[in-house]
């Protein structure tokens, strides 16, 4: 009886024990891949809240350090211009004294200098050249002050008290001419005084010297605009756009609503004026901080809950931001839960058959093993052989669909990356990504001694392009442009759109020499080109090479003076 016990035990038991041990552990397995699941879905919302979160913090800083960047530069950029406006008046005045000091008097020598220079006009007649002699008698004054030609400034004084032709007279005496920071008036408002800055430069001909100024708050508009575009041009064109305000109330910038842009938002309806004034509120406890709020979602043209990460643009009254809409959360939160939920489904489904068939198979198994106890390792190991070859079929249809994704998400983000990098127009570098690739030049240069030359070109009179063909004409040519000089570039060579016609290409590895007749080449390819809108446009080139511990400024000011050469000597030139 107990042999007899003893087997039916061997016979029966593994019929009831191994179906019964196997059912468990998948039981166990699943409610624990279950559990996992329904932990990660949780998170899922959270994870996708705080990733955006600092997305756009991330987009909100990085475009306020671009803009504090920008605006530190204003000073440089206005110092340079009067300067090179003086020059080019010297240069002018210099040569008509040269052609005529042995056919005219002086008297005629100095009005054909003053007929010259008189038309050298800009920002609507604000800033021109003006010629004052030693006695501080005005020879050359604009428009709105040309009662005052032939008469004394020279106990002139701004709004400050500051005699300020008595100090360019010394500043010519003693230094040869110089800047000078003072207040003058402007043709629009001749009753108040407007800082600007001035340079003046003796006329060793006469005693009389040259000067020209601009006006501090003019160039800040006028670099403010740009400021404005080139955010524009860089910003999402989705619901996550940049908007910038003033604490005077006005809307700087703000691509989903244009018509908002220029104006106090007092004027605007209930909801956005009490909003933004919210706002205005929040930064100015704050410097930087999230703010959630109702707004218009043009998606759905609903009032929705919004939340964005404002900052204040130091040493401005900007207040910068961009944000998202909590129902962008759920609806990518949902789009991701579902897709998560099919994939356990379909998953689940397959660990089902599995298991139906692995208890199927124990059942077989174990019944094999009752009748058949000498064969029963041999069988096992074949079943176990068979169910590895399974997981591991499974294992790499995992591998797989993991693989597809990954490809998915980097094609995602380098197309981001392409359009946060990449001149819409030209499909260029743009200013932004051409500035990172040049710093990166320039260390690699500086890190290995190695040569580093740097092309600055435009189209020459492409404003008589635009006007005469149109803007879209304009489009046209700036493209086949790019294309043909992009085909004449190495895999090295970097090129990129700087602003407008300016376009700078860096060529790692190549000597002033080399990249001189490389720019020769391309002067010459373009000349003869035959464009497809205008037929001819030719190229005005400046060419630098690196220098031992030069700056990117240092080197941006050669290569500008050396393009602005090229133009005074005719355009279609190449000077190095």
């Amino acid at each position: 009886m107990r042999e007899k016990t003893f087997l039916n035990i061997i016979t029966y038991g593994p019929l009831v024990f191994i179906p019964l041990f196997v059912a468990t552990i998948i039981f166990v397995a699943y409610q624990t891949y279950t559990k996992n699941f329904d932990e990660k879905i949780t998170k899922l919302e959270e994870t996708i809240y705080n990733d955006e979160k600092k997305r756009i913090e991330n987009k909100v800083i990085n475009i306020t350090d671009f803009i504090v960047y920008e605006k530190s530069k204003i000073n440089d950029k206005l110092t340079k211009k009067v300067k090179e406006r003086v020059d080019t008046a010297y240069l002018i005045a210099t040569n008509i004294y040269n052609e005529n000091k042995d056919k005219k008097s002086e008297k005629e020598l100095k009005k054909i200098i003053q007929d010259a220079l008189r038309p050298f006009v800009w920002n609507d007649g604000e800033s021109f050249i003006w010629i004052v002699d030693y006695d501080g008698v005005f020879h050359l004054a604009p428009q709105y002050l040309k009662n005052l030609e032939g008469s004394s400034i020279f106990n002139f004084q701004d709004s400050t008290g500051r005699l300020v032709i008595q100090e360019e007279i010394a500043l010519c005496k003693e230094k040869n001419g110089g800047f000078i920071w003072d207040t003058f008036t402007k043709p629009t408002d001749a009753t108040k005084q407007y800082k600007q800055v001035a340079y003046v430069k003796p006329f060793g001909h006469f005693d009389w010297y040259f000067g020209s100024g601009e006006y501090l708050d003019t160039a800040t508009e006028i670099t403010d605009k740009e400021l404005f575009s080139m955010v524009e041009q860089i910003d999402d064109i989705g619901t996550n756009y940049i908007f910038i305000i003033d604490t005077d109330k006005n809307m700087l910038v703000n691509r989903q609503m244009p018509n908002l842009v220029g104006k106090d938002i007092n004027i605007t309806d209930p909801l956005l004026k009490g909003t933004l004034e919210l706002l205005l509120k929040q930064a100015s406890i704050e410097d930087k901080s999230f703010f959630t709020y109702d707004w218009y979602n043009k998606k759905t043209n609903q009032v929705e809950p919004k939340i964005s990460f404002i900052q204040k643009v130091p040493k401005t009254n900007w207040i910068i931001g961009s944000g998202f809409f909590l129902s962008e959360i759920d609806k990518k939160f949902l789009q991701k839960k579902t897709n998560l939920e099919n994939y356990k489904d379909t998953r689940s489904n397959t660990l089902i058959y599995i298991a139906i068939s692995i208890i199927i198979l124990s059942l077989l198994f174990s019944l094999f093993i009752s009748r058949t106890i000498k064969k029963s390792f041999t069988k096992y190991k074949i079943i176990l052989n068979h169910k590895n070859e399974e997981l591991e079929e499974l294992n790499h249809f995992l591998e797989k669909r993991v693989k597809e994704r990954t490809l998915e998400l980097e094609k995602i983000k380098n197309d981001f990356e392409t359009l946060a990098t990449t001149d819409s127009l030209t499909n260029l570098n743009n200013r932004y990504s051409l500035m990172n690739l040049f710093e990166i030049e320039l260390s690699r240069a500086k890190r290995y001694s190695s040569p580093l030359s740097i092309l600055m070109y435009d189209i020459d009179y492409f404003k008589h392009t635009n006007d005469t063909f149109g803007h879209d004409a304009g489009d046209k040519v700036l493209i086949e442009l790019s294309q043909l000089i992009k085909h004449n570039l190495r895999d090295m060579d970097i090129i990129g759109r700087y602003g407008g016609e300016e376009f700078l290409i860096l060529l790692p590895n190549t000597s002033l020499n080399d990249a001189k007749n490389f720019a020769e080449r391309l002067r010459h390819d373009v000349e003869n080109h035959n464009f497809s809108i205008v037929d001819t446009i030719t190229i005005s080139i400046g060419v630098v090479e690196y220098q031992t511990d030069e700056t990117l400024d240092d080197i941006f000011k050669r290569v500008d003076e050396l393009l602005y050469t090229s133009k005074e000597n005719g355009r279609n030139k190449v000077s190095f």
